[in-house]
C-alpha cells in the first residue's frame, strides 16, 4: 500500500492555479497574506526573492519550486530590499487579463512566477501531509530530480500558451507536482530539518514504513503491537519505541486515527449504514466507533454525514 497516495486520495487533495506575476522592473514586490492551506510558487522566468518572516531572504531562479505548506504570509520581490505591496492592491492596479497574468510592467529582465494553492476535503484541522512538512520547502531547479523538473517545465510552458486545454492541463499537473515535490523532499533527507516526528518522514524507515503500509492496506484487521512488530521482524519493545520516535504517536493510536479518517471518507462518499461502516473499519461496537469518531471530528457520525466538511483552502 502506498501510504502517501492513500492519504492524498482519501482527502481529495488537488492543486489550484492562481494568477501569475510578471514584472520587468527591479523594484517590484508582492505581499501575500496568510492562506488557510498550502501555497506554492514556480519560477518560470527570471530571478526573484522570497521573504518569509523569521527567515533570511531566499533567492529563486528559473525552475525553482517553493511550497509554503502552512500558508505563512510571505513576499515575492525583485530584490532583497524591495518594498512589497499587498497582492489585492497590485491586482487592482494591474487587472489580470484573460491569461490570468498580473503584469507589473517594466522593460527590464522579465520575471514570471506561476502561483497556486492546494485544496482538500473532509479533514479536521491541518491536512496530514501539509502538517508533516516544514514552513518552507525549497526545491532548486538545478538539483531537483528529472521527473519533477519535467513537470515544472511543462507547467511553465502551458501557462504561456493559448492552445486548447492549456489551463486544464497545467492545473492537472499541479497534483503531480505536489507528490513529486514531497517525494523529492523526502529523498533529500527532509532538508536536514529536525522538525516534529511524523508518519511522512517515517516512510523513509524500511520497517516503520512497512508497518504503516500494512495498517493502510488492512485497517480493519485486529492489529496488535506484537503482530505489527512480528510483521516487520522487530521485537515488540524495539518496534513500539522506534514507531513512537519516528511517527510521534503509538502504533495503535495511529491505527485508531486511520480508521476514523477512513470512516469519514465512507460517510461522505457512500450511503452505507453507520453500523456497517463501523465494522468495515475494524470496530465491533457502533457505540465505540461513535465515541472515537466524535473525539476525532467533533461530531457523531450521523451528524458528520449531514454536515460533511467543505473543501479546505477553497
Amino acid at each position: 500500500m502506498d501510504v502517501l497516495a492513500d492519504i492524498m486520495a482519501a482527502t481529495r487533495f488537488t492543486g489550484v492555479l492562481l494568477n501569475q506575476l510578471r514584472s520587468g522592473r527591479p523594484d517590484w514586490g508582492c505581499g501575500i497574506a496568510p492562506l488557510p492551506t498550502a501555497g506554492f510558487h514556480l519560477v518560470a522566468e527570471g530571478v526573484c526573492w522570497l521573504r518569509v518572516p523569521g527567515r533570511a531572504p531566499l533567492r529563486l531562479v528559473p525552475g525553482d519550486l517553493v511550497l509554503l505548506p502552512h500558508g505563512d504570509p510571505h513576499e515575492l520581490t525583485g530584490s532583497p530590499e524591495a518594498v512589497a505591496v499587498a497582492y489585492p492592491d497590485l491586482e487592482a492596479a494591474h487587472p489580470p487579463g484573460r491569461e490570468g497574468v498580473v503584469d507589473l510592467g517594466g522593460d527590464g529582465p522579465v520575471v514570471r512566477v506561476v502561483c497556486g494553492k492546494f485544496a482538500y476535503e473532509g479533514v479536521t484541522g491541518r491536512h496530514p501531509v501539509l502538517a508533516a512538512l516544514p514552513r518552507v520547502v525549497h526545491l532548486p531547479g538545478m538539483s531537483a530530480d528529472p521527473e519533477l523538473q519535467a513537470t515544472v517545465r511543462l507547467i511553465a510552458a502551458e501557462t504561456t500558451r493559448r492552445r486548447p486545454g492549456a489551463q486544464a492541463l497545467a492545473t492537472r499537473l499541479t497534483d503531480v507536482l505536489f507528490v513529486q515535490a514531497v517525494r523529492a523532499w523526502l529523498e533529500r533527507g527532509a532538508d536536514g530539518e529536525p522538525g516534529e516526528p511524523s508518519w511522512l518522514t517515517a516512510l523513509r524507515d524500511p520497517r516503520i514504513g512497512t508497518s504503516l503500509s500494512l495498517m493502510h492496506e488492512e485497517p480493519q484487521r485486529a492489529w496488535t503491537v506484537e503482530g505489527l512488530a512480528r510483521a516487520v521482524a522487530m521485537s515488540r519493545a524495539a518496534f513500539a519505541r522506534r514507531f513512537k520516535d519516528l511517527v510521534g504517536s503509538t502504533p495503535l493510536a495511529y491505527l485508531a486515527e486511520l480508521r476514523v479518517d477512513l470512516a469519514a471518507r465512507l460517510l461522505r462518499d457512500t450511503d452505507s449504514p453507520v453500523g456497517d461502516i463501523a465494522r468495515s473499519v475494524g470496530y465491533a461496537s457502533e457505540f465505540a466507533f461513535s465515541r472515537a469518531f466524535s473525539r476525532r471530528h467533533g461530531l457523531p457520525p450521523g451528524r458528520y454525514r449531514r454536515h460533511a466538511p467543505a473543501t479546505a483552502g477553497a
